[in-house]
């Protein structure tokens, strides 16, 4: 993708799923899901297949889209934050940058940055409120009726496939009763299901704790296969509501004039070691689909950069907007730029109860992946990604692979002292050359 400009400024379409994993896409490879109104936006234009987020939970996720901040520098640990409302806001978020370039800008559906719904304070027209009912119907009306003396940015939040969360516990489906599959016709366990040698102790630890969220203790081999199948329906059914959302676009005559760009919150589990949900630093949940669609563009490109999309997505639609990227972000833009990021950095904290948080830091190169919680046998996790994607294998325990384990626990540490990440800068495991006056400084107050 280049970073030339259009004559004029673009119409801008931002969609988003919430709980959509990379691999959930009929382009990405995954046979048993069908998406052919997400896989023909990504023949129309570049699909990201390294997106990873900053935090795999919905409101430090999208705190940060919205901002272009880590969450940890805006205080941001988890989905019920005492700060208030205000910490997606301000002179430099998404929407008060581009409305200072002229842009009309509208929400449409899930906001959960913090609130629920997005309000006029966020810096946005709300044209639709929480919830997916109506959604489309909603943005057909902004895009027909709206003045097209300027240029519009218009974000489209759908709530599924989140709403698996509530078909593991056994709780009434929104939107609609999804359809009911034979065991033989549901897709069968991934590759890396089950618990595998030398998994971190702290997440089976969380997941037994938060039982009542997961919903999954105890599943058999066969629920775990119907809850995929469920899975695939949410993904499917929400396919269908974007693919009517482009229809109403193309019906507004703004298709030829509008970036189009899609992606997720974060992932889920789907079966993979074990999990559902989110939080934990596994691929399937810290990947997600990250599709950009720009009018007279190369179509159908995959890109194979290092993203992290709450850090990179303010000032990706900056670029496209020609709005200056304010300085001092962490993130850049993806159309300015022909370089990806050496290596990116995705942050956790389990913060649901009364116990002690646990929290995690992954730091993802090129080839390896490198994850390290704060408590627990096995805590550092390191993996191979080119030759073990589903992260079965953990090579922290073997004596030959230390020089890379040091490596990547050299640049976690150099991330969190530049980011300054003091909540997890006192858990990591220093690697061997870490300098003394170092190692005092970060463990002066050791609690």
């Amino acid at each position: 993708m280049t970073g030339q400009q259009p004559d004029r400024q673009p119409n801008i379409l931002l969609v988003l799923t919430d709980q959509q994993s990379a691999h959930m896409l009929g382009c990405a490879g995954t046979s048993h899901v069908r998406t052919p109104h997400l896989d023909a936006l990504a023949a129309a234009g570049t699909r990201l297949e390294r997106a990873y987020v900053t935090f795999p939970l919905c409101v430090p996720s999208r705190v940060a889209m919205m901002t272009g901040q880590y969450p940890h520098r805006l205080g941001v640990h988890s989905n019920a934050e005492p700060g208030g409302p205000d910490v997606a806001r301000g002179p430099q978020s998404l929407p008060q940058l581009l409305a200072g370039a002229g842009y009309e800008c509208a929400y449409a559906g899930k906001w959960h940055a913090i609130a629920p719904s997005a309000s006029e304070a966020d810096g946005f027209k709300v044209i639709k409120e929480f919830g997916d009912a109506g959604l489309v119907e909603s943005a057909r009306e902004f895009l027909t009726g709206r003045d097209r003396q300027r240029p519009f940015f218009l974000v489209a939040s759908f709530d599924d496939p989140h709403t698996i969360c509530e078909v593991a516990r056994g709780q009434p489906s929104y939107y609609g009763e999804l359809p009911a599959v034979e065991t033989d016709a549901a897709p069968n366990l991934p590759a890396n299901f089950g618990s595998q040698p030398f998994q971190p102790e702290a997440l089976r630890s969380e997941q037994r704790a938060a039982e009542k969220v997961y919903g999954t203790g105890g599943y058999t081999p066969e629920q775990w296969r119907g809850y995929r199948a469920a899975y695939a329906a949410l993904v499917e059914r929400v396919d269908t509501r974007i693919g009517a959302l482009l229809q109403a676009l193309a019906e507004s005559g703004h298709d030829q004039d509008t970036v189009v760009v899609f992606t997720s919150d974060h992932g889920d589990g789907d079966a993979a070691h074990g999990w559902n949900q989110k939080t934990a630093l596994y691929e399937e949940i810290v990947r997600v689909p990250l599709i950009i669609a720009r009018p007279g563009e190369p179509e159908g490109d995959i890109d194979h950069r290092l993203v992290n999309t709450g850090v990179d997505l303010l000032p990706t639609l900056c670029d496209l907007a020609g709005v200056e990227i304010p300085a001092g972000l962490p993130g850049r833009s993806l159309v300015g730029e022909p370089g990806g990021h050496e290596h990116v950095v995705v942050q956790t904290t389990f913060a649901d109860g009364p116990r002690p948080h646990t929290r995690g830091r992954a730091v993802i190169t090129e080839r390896y992946k490198y994850v390290v919680y704060s408590w627990g046998r096995y805590r550092e996790q390191l993996h191979d990604l080119r030759d073990d994607p589903g992260e079965q294998v953990n090579l922290a325990v073997e004596a030959r692979h230390r020089p890379v384990l040091e490596a990547m626990r050299g640049r976690l540490l150099q991330w969190c002292l530049e980011q300054e990440d003091h909540t997890m800068l006192g858990r990591l495991v220093l690697p061997a050359h870490t300098p003394q006056e170092l190692r005092e400084q970060i463990y002066a107050v050791p609690y």
